[in-house]
């Protein structure tokens, strides 16, 4: 199964001024995202001892206009908290205390502003804007907590795919494009962020996101590799290579899930040595994990 939340932390991490920049350009300019500060990403909720929680994208970032404090207790600050969280389920209702709580976490841990997003890959909402979490008794609302949303699926692609944002390339996989001509754009998608000034690490998180979620019909494949033969022909190496990594880290998953289940949380050391592992010996280990009585008898612990 596709790591969703993973490869979308990966890119967003990387592309973090792109994406206020594009679903947010009002407020694009009041950051410096040049000086983030990434955050870890484990929240207890009810420390010391209640649920811990992963968040998705955590980052403490400077600004260049002063936010006043949201509580109004002190003065003005030059930082704020993003915290942007990836969902992928089909319904909104689930995220929507989530967010509240993660706000709530994340105020008392650092004491600043927090900006909180949601981006959604398989709801739309309106496409961009502001959704709520309420808490009422009879018919008086007690609490009301809003975020700001990203809906990828309802959101006009073209726009996006057609700008100069090569985030907005790669995010247009998920939104609505043209039925009748997704081989071409495809391609044409691929070869544009092939061909940009990014890091070799971005393009190929961008190409990544591009390719998986732009699914093509078999009947479109020949159209989209004579056009890509065409465009670009060192691109059809660059997707294989993605896909092979794809393939590894999913193996990874899978063998961390397993083992963890059967021999309970695994050490940093043995979750490092998985790391390292061919997809052969990752499926030696898949192989051997039903008889195994250790960690030792599959090879990954000395005692």
């Amino acid at each position: 199964m596709d790591d969703h939340d993973q490869r979308f932390k990966s890119l967003l991490r990387a592309s973090l001024a792109d994406f206020f920049a594009l679903f947010f350009p009002d407020w694009a300019p009041r950051f410096d995202f040049a000086d983030t500060e990434w955050l870890e990403q484990e929240a207890f909720l009810d420390p010391p001892a209640g649920e811990k929680r992963v968040l998705d994208v955590v980052a403490k970032v400077p600004t260049r206009v002063p936010v006043p404090d949201p509580a109004g207790r002190s003065a003005n600050h030059s930082l704020v908290v993003i915290d942007v969280e990836i969902e992928w389920p089909d319904r909104a209702a689930d995220i929507r205390p989530r967010m509240l709580w993660y706000y709530e976490f994340l105020r008392r841990q650092h004491s600043l502003p927090v900006v909180p997003v949601c981006l959604f890959l398989r709801v739309g909402l309106n496409g961009i804007g502001w959704d709520a979490y309420e808490e009422r008794l009879w018919d008086h609302v007690l609490l009301r907590f809003e975020y700001a949303y990203i809906g990828l699926p309802a959101l006009d692609g073209m726009p996006y795919y057609r700008g100069d944002n090569l985030l907005g390339v790669a995010l247009s996989a998920l939104m609505k494009l043209p039925a009748a001509d997704r081989a071409r754009i495809k391609a044409e998608g691929l070869a544009r962020i092939a061909r940009s000034q990014e890091n070799s690490v971005k393009k190929e998180l961008l190409t990544e996101c591009f390719h998986n979620y732009l699914k093509l019909d078999p009947a479109e494949v020949p159209e989209f590799e004579r056009l890509q033969k065409e465009l670009y022909p060192e691109g059809k190496q660059m997707i294989n290579t993605i896909e092979e990594r794809g393939r590894l880290l999913g193996k990874q998953d899978v063998v961390r899930k397993q083992l963890a289940k059967k021999f309970g949380p695994l050490p940093q050391d043995i979750l490092q040595q998985i790391e390292t592992l061919s997809v052969e010996r990752l499926d030696e280990i898949l192989l051997a994990i039903l008889d195994a009585k250790s960690l030792k008898e599959l090879g990954l612990a000395d005692e």
